[in-house]
């Protein structure tokens, strides 16, 4: 089997292929051999249907191009080796020429690679950190939170206060400006929810709606949900809660005290007293706010390099990211109990073409992430070694309260997820490389768009 390269235009790259007569008639022999055993031809034994009747059934064409078929499954990867194709589906073949026994057969593969990728100059590369003051009130509000969550619960007689936890029957409808219900929405459903007032995420139009009610009361609040919301059938949506009041209870909270800091960290725990209870609260919030702020740095970090590189996406690539995106929506609707309609609006010509149009962007931003972060991986000689694995089997380990052998075993039993992990650890890795060789500049809070400019 000879090869040429043919040209490369763009991410496409053609390969002229020459089977010689002698390896194709092998290979021709081996598929009307194989074809005789497997299949039942009247008149005939097993394995001895002449080449004429084995013809007549499947036709001269489809057993040529068994035999090409054939061939390319054990050399089509010695063909991507000799090239360093780095592919992104497998190619298409073209017989070139009318097949002629004893005859070399002419073929043409046509491979789709990984484009190009152009990185920036990313030494020096400015970037702001976003550096987390933790306050005594943050310490205060934490230690809030410990408290309820060691709390006796009592039913309280009396209107509804800012903290107590209240059980309501809840219905929620999306609706127009205008106070209108909306098309295209989930059938209203009241279910019965606990509305934790002591938690600094409710909203507010809830709060102020339910705050000096009392039980039996029916009050409503209205409110816009934004855009990034979990529950994407409400994400962007004006929404109205109507919420009538079954029971009051307020939060009877315990002592602080030594016994309280043996429950919260443990018997034997080393905290004793106020001032290093609130030292250890401080602590665990720098390091919970330090981690996130680190993220968040490595995820902006990576869409900079990534706005600033140059590569053409390859439309086969943009088109499987946004069929995988199409059933993670799909599949995130159904486990939800929700239609795509409801959930993305795509009943109409207007709301499905303006969701196509948002998951390609999805989709180009994704793949143009993957390809930057493969090529700066490879520039800057990332891998993924066995005790990066190690380490982190011993966290995951750690946060599920498990044994390192446990999740090791899981993983290397599992190729498919170890490989995600190992993919993962790598673009972790990658991100904080380019991190290192940028300006990194400590905010207390990332500047507008408008302000970087200037």
């Amino acid at each position: 089997m000879r090869t040429e390269l043919l040209g490369q235009e763009k991410n496409i790259v053609k390969i002229k292929l020459e089977i010689e007569a002698d390896e194709f008639k092998k290979s021709l022999n081996k598929t009307i051999t194989e074809l005789s055993q497997q299949g039942n031809f009247p008149g005939f034994r097993k394995g001895h249907a002449p080449r004429k009747i084995i013809e007549m059934r499947f036709g001269r064409e489809a057993l040529y191009q068994e035999a090409i078929d054939k061939l390319m499954d054990t050399e089509l990867r010695q063909i991507i080796d000799d090239y360093e194709l780095d592919l992104i589906d497998r190619p298409s073949l073209n017989v070139t020429e009318k097949i002629e026994e004893g005859k070399p057969v002419m073929c043409e593969l046509t491979f789709e690679v990984k484009p190009e990728v152009t990185l920036p100059e990313v030494d020096g590369m400015e970037i702001e950190k976003v550096v987390t003051e933790v306050t005594d009130a943050d310490v205060d509000n934490l230690s809030k939170r410990i408290q309820i969550q060691l709390a006796d619960i009592k039913e309280a007689d009396r209107p509804i206060q800012d903290g107590d936890l209240i059980d309501v029957d809840l219905t929620i409808r999306v609706i127009n400006p205008d106070g209108s219900e909306a098309e295209e929405q989930p059938k209203p459903v009241t279910t019965r929810e606990k509305i934790n007032l002591a938690d600094t995420t409710v909203r507010a139009q809830v709060r102020e709606a339910l705050i000096g009610k009392s039980k039996g009361d029916e009050v409503s609040a209205v409110f816009d949900v934004e855009e990034g919301h979990a529950d994407r059938a409400l994400a962007g949506k004006h929404v109205s809660y109507k919420m009538k009041i079954d029971t009051v209870s307020e939060y009877v909270l315990p002592e602080i005290n030594e016994q309280f800091y043996k429950n919260v960290f443990g018997e034997n725990s080393d905290v004793k007293d106020d001032a290093g209870y609130r030292a250890r609260l401080k602590a665990d919030i720098e390091g919970e706010v330090s981690q996130e702020n680190l993220s968040d740095l490595y995820t902006r970090a990576v869409d900079l390099v990534a706005s600033k590189s140059t590569v053409e996406l390859p439309d086969k690539f943009i088109a499987q990211q946004i069929d995988s995106m199409r059933r993670e929506d799909e599949n995130w609707a159904k486990s939800n109990g929700i239609d795509m309609n409801t959930a993305f609006g795509v009943g109409t010509e207007e709301g499905r073409k303006g969701y196509e149009a948002l998951l390609k962007t999805r989709a180009e931003t994704a793949v143009r992430n993957v390809l930057v972060m493969e090529e700066a991986a490879k520039k800057l000689d990332i891998h993924v070694e066995r005790e990066d694995l190690e380490k982190e089997f011993e966290r995951r380990a750690e946060q599920l309260h498990v044994s390192k052998g446990f999740v090791a075993k899981y993983f290397y039993e599992n190729k498919e997820s170890l490989d995600k992990l190992t993919d993962q650890l790598r673009w972790d890795k990658t991100a904080e490389a380019l991190v290192s060789h940028m300006a990194v500049k400590e905010v207390k809070e990332l500047s507008k768009p408008e302000e970087k400019q200037e």
